[in-house]
């Protein structure tokens, strides 16, 4: 049968697929609308699936705190920063970010799988809902957001305290302090929630560049000293701020905050996402990509 070139441009509308993908399912449909949008539905996923397989480091990562106070980041990968750049994959991450509002932060992959085998299917490329979080609106809490340009780190930080946490004050400090999240890469708040394999991996890497000194030399000054420097260097509040005076430590400011307000302020908790870490990426030789267009081995 034949189907007109308005049918298959309201499929390709409504659907975002190739128009030749839309004249297939609409002959397979016979003419039924609805029928070709599910026979396009079936193809994504087959396609999704034959795509699944290959890496997916680039995308965006994005945060922002909406009107309510919903504090959200997520991170959505795809094959090609070309891709991440698409109007349509744009909305896509837009749609994830409101999927995990509407989740609390649950099954957000899963609200949105079918307008991503449908991205894949229109895009031809591997596209992932890598990781996410969510930090709903609470009484006496506020969340605060950072999105480095390019899109490739995003910051989530949320405060706590029994003072107003909408004044200016307040808010130049957390927005300072997303920022020093970003650029400082801490690991946590405070000592108090350092990650015990963290600690006994430097202990391990001081206990070997240090083998053969007295026992009583390492328990009781290389090991403490160690345990100092990795506070000072990975916990947020025990490093110099990035936004602060030379030397003065994001404590520091938070102790002049609340003296300022006469309120005691918390930092409850941040995420931070960058773009692909920990996804290990396809190294390309360019010479070998060379030779074998050439029909050569390299």
């Amino acid at each position: 049968m034949s189907v007109s070139a308005k049918e298959i441009k309201e499929l390709r509308d409504r659907t975002g697929a190739g128009m030749m993908d839309c004249r297939k399912a609409l002959i397979e449909a016979e003419g039924d609308m609805e029928g070709a949008i599910q026979v396009l539905r079936k193809s994504g996923a087959a396609k999704a699936a034959k795509k699944a397989g290959r890496i997916a480091a680039e995308g965006v990562v994005k945060s922002h705190v909406d009107a309510a106070g919903n504090g959200v980041i997520v991170e959505v990968n795809c094959e090609t920063d070309f891709v991440a750049r698409n109007q349509g994959f744009q909305s896509f991450v837009g749609a994830v970010e409101t999927a995990v509002v509407e989740t609390s932060g649950g099954e957000a992959g899963a609200a949105v799988e079918s307008q991503r085998t449908e991205l894949v299917a229109s895009i031809g490329e591997n596209i992932q809902v890598r990781r996410w979080a969510h930090y709903p609106p609470q009484a006496n809490r506020r969340s605060f957001a950072y999105v480095h340009p390019g899109s490739r780190l995003a910051v989530l930080l949320e405060l706590n305290s029994e003072a107003d946490l909408n004044g200016e004050e307040v808010t130049g400090f957390g927005d300072d302090l997303c920022f020093h999240v970003a650029a400082m890469d801490p690991v946590c708040v405070g000592e108090a929630d350092l990650p015990a394999e963290l600690i006994e991996q430097e202990k391990e890497l001081a206990l070997e560049k240090h083998a053969g000194k007295p026992e009583h030399v390492i328990e009781n000054h290389i090991l403490p000293g160690i345990l100092k420097k990795v506070i000072k260097e990975r916990c947020l509040l025990n490093q110099e701020a990035a936004m602060g005076e030379d030397k003065v430590t994001n404590q520091e400011l938070l102790a002049a905050l609340c003296k300022q307000l006469g309120q005691d302020v918390h930092v409850s908790r941040f995420t931070r996402f960058a773009l692909g870490e920990g996804i290990e990426k396809k190294e390309d030789n360019l010479a070998d990509e060379v030779a074998k267009l050439a029909g050569v081995s390299a």
